[in-house]
């Protein structure tokens, strides 16, 4: 599940925000489109060298943006022969953004404000290290290190049938087929409090069916058995972290789970099991909590105020009536009084709705000064604050990446791409004795699929495919749930 990026309110405007978004947006998208090769033109035709380029950004970092823009941009623009050719283009290519729909396409003035973007980005990315570079580093960092931090993602619960949420089969793109334009809606706040159906109409497909976990939740156990988990800390809401035996102490569920709900009226947490049976057939849940004794008093009180006024106004209406009739209208209100009956919402953060507390006291009292090494798996990093844990922690910690695509707007010391449970089950392999990863899910033989070095500090990971391109696993058949 996701959470909103907080901006200081104080420091920018709704305008801006939204501004600033829409870019931020449309840089994702690029670096998305550039990733994967699915853009053409400059993508594969290169504007600039790789050492230009290189040679650009190591001048951006030492001489600041102002140094920067002067010698790249303006002295170029106002010598350039022909001005129609913008060496924006060239600049914004030499930064990453090399789509040829963007910078064909898009106006001089579009052009600045994403290269305003581009450049804040770069400023802010974290350069790798020169002495963790193979993945035969990765190994040798996790025998040594003690204090390690994960970050975790929708990847790795996938293998069980979970989907993530922003994929071409997640649960946006559901909730679009479905017929919600707007499918964060379901898991706005304010939406939420305006009208709690919304949620509850379409909440069942991201509602946890597995109590299983998956092969890369046994190896945060085996990392945690070791003594050498920090913290994990988890954007999904699914709460297999549980299941799978990580600590309460060692877990920091980021955006909340399922696991309880709390009334919006009276503040009554429950287990969050006791929502399932609404949310499956898409009916509000209702506080069943009695409603609190004062309240019950005070409106007796009043009925009884409201009796002795009507009785003295007339003294001569026949009594016994007047007593029947005011026993039917207490039963009636006692009947819908004896319940709360607030909302009741699952305990996961929604857009609008700050992170547990535990996430920044954790993050900043401790792991930013214990932490000796951070693992991200199965997440794509777009979803702030979490994704802001990659800036916080000290740029000398080394930064390992593993998941099934690229991060192309983080700079990590080593990436490791594949099904995240191919990579931690090869991962155990090589660190043996005391890492043997055990689980239903796993190869009888060990990972019996292909490691190759695709770039610098890059390994793909993939497994035999059969005629029709699947990918086959030798695997036991899962157990129930």
């Amino acid at each position: 599940m996701s959470s909103v990026e907080h901006l200081p309110s104080d420091e920018v405007s709704d305008d801006e925000a939204s501004i600033n978004n829409f870019f931020e947006d449309m840089l994702d998208a690029v670096e998305e489109s550039d990733s994967d090769g699915s853009e053409d033109g400059y993508a594969s035709e290169q504007l600039l060298s790789e050492e230009k380029c290189r040679e650009m950004r190591t001048y951006l970092r030492a001489y600041g943006e102002q140094k920067f823009l002067k010698k790249y941009l303006l002295d170029n623009k106002s010598e350039a022969s022909d001005p129609s050719e913008l060496p924006i283009r060239e600049v914004l290519y030499a930064l990453g953004i090399r789509s040829s729909l963007v910078l064909e396409d898009l106006d001089e003035t579009t052009l600045v404000q994403l290269l305003q973007l581009a450049i804040t980005r770069e400023l802010r990315r974290r350069i790798s290290l020169d002495n963790v570079t193979t993945l035969d580093d990765v190994i040798s960092l996790i025998k040594n290190s003690k204090n390690i931090v994960l970050l975790t993602g929708a990847g790795i619960s996938t293998s069980l049938g979970i989907p993530d949420f922003r994929s071409d089969s997640g649960i946006y793109r559901k909730l679009e087929a479905m017929g919600l334009s707007e499918p964060q809606e379901v898991f706005d706040l304010h939406v939420f409090r305006e009208d709690p159906s919304i949620f509850y109409t379409f909440s069942k497909e991201i509602l946890p069916t597995v109590t299983r976990f998956s092969p890369t939740h046994a190896f945060i156990k085996l990392i945690q058995d070791n003594g050498k988990l920090l913290t994990n800390y988890t954007q999904n809401i699914d709460n297999l972290e549980s299941h799978a035996g990580i600590s309460t102490d060692k877990l920091v569920q980021c955006h909340g789970s399922f696991a309880s709900a709390t009334c919006q009226t009276c503040g009554h947490k429950v287990p969050g099991q006791e929502l399932f049976p609404d949310i499956r057939m898409g009916v509000v849940s209702h506080c069943k909590l009695p409603a609190s004794a004062d309240a019950d008093d005070s409106s007796s009180s009043t009925r009884k105020r409201k009796r002795k006024a009507a009785y003295d106004e007339d003294e001569d209406e026949d009594d016994d009536d007047d007593d029947q009739e005011q026993a039917v209208q207490e039963s009636t209100l006692a009947g819908s009084r004896s319940l709360c009956n607030g909302v009741m919402k699952p305990d996961i953060t929604f857009f609008g709705e700050a992170l547990p507390k535990t996430f920044e006291t954790r993050l900043l009292g401790q792991d930013i000064d214990k932490c000796d090494m951070l693992i991200c798996i199965g997440t794509s990093l777009k979803v702030a604050p979490v994704s802001e844990i990659i800036m916080v922690l000290p740029a000398h910690i080394p930064q390992i990446y593993i998941s099934r695509t690229p991060c192309t707007h983080a700079e990590f010391d080593v990436s490791l791409l594949g099904n995240c449970d191919d990579v931690v089950e090869y991962i155990c392999t090589k660190l043996g004795h005391g890492w043997e990863l055990k689980h239903e899910m796993i190869t009888e033989n060990g990972f019996n699929g292909e490691v190759a070095k695709t770039g610098e500090r890059t390994y793909k990971f993939t497994r035999p495919s059969d005629a029709e391109g699947k990918e086959v696993r030798d695997i036991a058949p899962p157990k129930g749930d």
